[in-house]
């Protein structure tokens, strides 16, 4: 890995390729459930590999993709406050969804549809640490946050998903938040 950065910050077109095949789609997916808007996802993911390109050269770390979503992490709180993105619907219509958890389609967009209630100080750490499966060490970096507040937030972002969705029977019998 420390080789791919070298050659990443001297700008190497081959090495830039490798990391955007290694990190492209994990990028995306996060952008896309902390912004529930595709498109939106879409355009920051490709401004978020711009940047690596430009700066790589000035990157001051070994964790390469914690700064590759350290960047992402800025673009999508800057898209939050020019656009003050709304949540994709309300705790009310979140609440009446039914839900029992077996990976397709259906639940995942349910879990969108969940993790958009949350406030986005809670939204980027469960994304980061449940999704992503970022060490707190990492997410502690990318967040600029002591890794004990990191560890705070993902434990009160997880208590607001039991408070909000605890009542649905399959969520307190092992469902993702049970």
């Amino acid at each position: 890995m420390k080789e791919l950065i070298e050659r990443l910050k001297k700008k190497d077109e081959a090495a830039f390729k490798e990391v955007m095949t290694m990190f492209k789609h994990q990028v995306f997916n996060y952008l896309h459930l902390m912004l529930g808007n595709r498109e939106l996802a879409e355009e920051l993911t490709q401004d978020t590999f711009v940047k690596v390109y430009f700066k790589a050269g000035s990157m001051k770390t070994e964790y390469l993709k914690a700064w590759i979503f350290k960047i992402a992490t800025n673009l999508a709180r800057s898209e939050f406050r020019k656009r003050k993105i709304k949540k994709l619907l309300s705790l009310s219509d979140v609440n009446n969804i039914h839900y029992s958890y077996e990976p397709n389609m259906e639940n995942e967009i349910v879990l969108d549809q969940m993790l958009s209630a949350l406030p986005e100080k809670y939204r980027i750490p469960v994304i980061m640490k449940d999704i992503d499966e970022f060490s707190f060490e990492e997410m502690a970096e990318i967040l600029k946050k002591p890794v004990g507040t990191v560890k705070s937030l993902v434990f009160r972002g997880h208590q607001q998903m039991k408070n909000l969705y605890g009542r649905q029977p399959a969520l307190q019998n092992g469902g993702i938040y049970g």
